[in-house]
């Protein structure tokens, strides 16, 4: 054991001492917020320009309608004003002009207009048009989604309006049956009904799973460059002097392990200040789900996925020659990981499936799915545990098998092996 922590220390002081390790433990939280929060706030955030766009049809109160209700803030925007939230979103303008001439020489007249750049687009809905309801809207610019979203859900609320009003509503009651509605989730733990909204119950999930994604694999693929450099460099002709393969490897996974605890440690501690305070996106507030509990979880569940995927990178960097050989190899420990963040969308929508269920007691996808359907839904104590003993029993052969490949491979030099030979170096040791 003494050897195992002095190649543990040995390892970890290396890498804490790289200016990579400053450099990532500052970018890798940089980059998460990019990919994940920033482009939700910029997709919230609506220009202040005003866009001109012209009604055609040859209803003036079915246009008047669908003016009023395309004018009007949005549901978004309507639910944060109602809760006094202040946003910092710029309201998108827009003058709406009003054509009854439906002909087809006003059509290309339309046409011509939105081209030079006079209108931004136009509504065609001539009597056919909305007898058939497919109506459509023209512009320069196919990508503006959100423009055409509000603009489709006026002509629905005018033309529900228009029946409501056929029937003998009034304008009071057609404006109270058509009142959004604010439906918030919130989750219920332990029989009781907590603080805790869907959407912050995805972020969290979203920033602990690609946290937890992208430590595993970046420490254990740095498990395996250290093998490969050392092996390359005969520094482990020395080592071997003094200790046997099994305590190099074990030391070289437990320092890498070191590490990326140590990071995600800074990165707790950095966060912890802010986690308690509310996010905005889209004008709703939520608190990331960050408990105890939860980070608990996660502790055990990286320590565990770390070790399996680690001697999985060891016994490959022990195994090849060179770091494009390694390249072409590391896919395979790469793809259980990445079947579970293919996954991990149907696992958030019903962790309590069968397939859910299956992929989480996988051992080699264990680690993410599990800790997913942890945080969403906590599965019946008894899936946790017979996931936690399928992990570590697959660790434990993983680690007999790997150490087996490791104790011979760095001693093998210049011919690339092949799988027989793989097989004949696992009876060899």
């Amino acid at each position: 054991m003494h050897n195992i922590f002095l190649f543990a220390r040995r390892e970890y002081l290396e890498t804490v001492r790289k200016k990579s390790f400053i450099v990532m433990t500052i970018l890798l939280p940089a980059m998460m917020f990019g990919f994940t929060v920033l482009p939700s706030m910029i997709a919230s955030k609506k220009s202040g320009e005003v866009q001109h766009i012209v009604i055609a049809t040859s209803n003036p109160q079915f246009a008047d309608q669908v003016r009023e209700q395309f004018e009007k803030p949005s549901v978004d925007d309507a639910n944060a004003q109602s809760k006094g939230k202040n946003s910092n979103s710029a309201i998108r303008n827009f003058d709406v002009q009003i054509d009854t001439n439906v002909t087809p020489q006003e059509e290309d007249a339309l046409t011509q207009r939105v081209n030079s750049h006079e209108i931004d687009g136009y509504l065609w809905a001539p009597p056919d048009a909305v007898a058939e309801r497919k109506l459509s809207y023209r512009s320069r610019n196919s990508g503006d989604l959100e423009t055409v979203g509000e603009l489709g859900t006026a002509v629905r609320q005018a033309m529900l309006r228009q029946t409501m009003r056929s029937h003998g509503a009034s304008a009071e009651e057609i404006d109270q049956a058509l009142k959004p509605v604010d439906v918030q989730a919130r989750k219920i733990e332990n029989g009781k009904v907590t603080e805790s909204s869907g959407i912050g119950t995805f972020f969290s999930v979203i920033l602990l799973m690609v946290l937890l994604y992208v430590t595993i694999l970046m420490y254990s693929m740095s498990v395996m460059r250290s093998v490969l450099e050392e092996k390359n460099s005969r520094i482990f002709e020395v080592l071997l002097s003094t200790a046997t393969p099994k305590e190099l490897m074990a030391g070289k996974i437990l320092g890498a392990a070191g590490v990326g605890l140590t990071q995600i440690g800074i990165w707790t501690l950095a966060v912890t200040p802010f986690a308690a305070q509310a996010i905005t996106i889209g004008g709703d507030q939520f608190h990331l789900t960050l408990s105890i509990a939860n980070m608990i979880f996660f502790g055990v569940f990286f320590v565990l996925g770390f070790v399996l995927y680690a001697a999985l990178a060891a016994a490959l960097g022990a195994a090849v020659n060179s770091e494009q050989e390694a390249q072409q190899f590391q896919f395979v420990i790469m793809m259980p990981m990445i079947v579970s963040v293919i996954f991990m969308t149907p696992v958030i929508l019903q962790p309590h499936s069968t397939m859910s269920t299956v992929l989480s007691l996988i051992p080699f996808c264990t680690p993410l799915l599990m800790y997913i359907r942890v945080i969403v839904e906590t599965p019946p104590v008894w899936q946790i545990a017979l996931s936690l003993v399928l992990l570590v029993g697959t660790i434990y052969a993983m680690l007999a098998i790997c150490s087996r490949i490791y104790r011979v491979g760095i001693l093998m030099y210049g011919k690339r092996p092949t799988l027989p030979e793989i097989m004949k170096w696992l009876k060899y040791a």
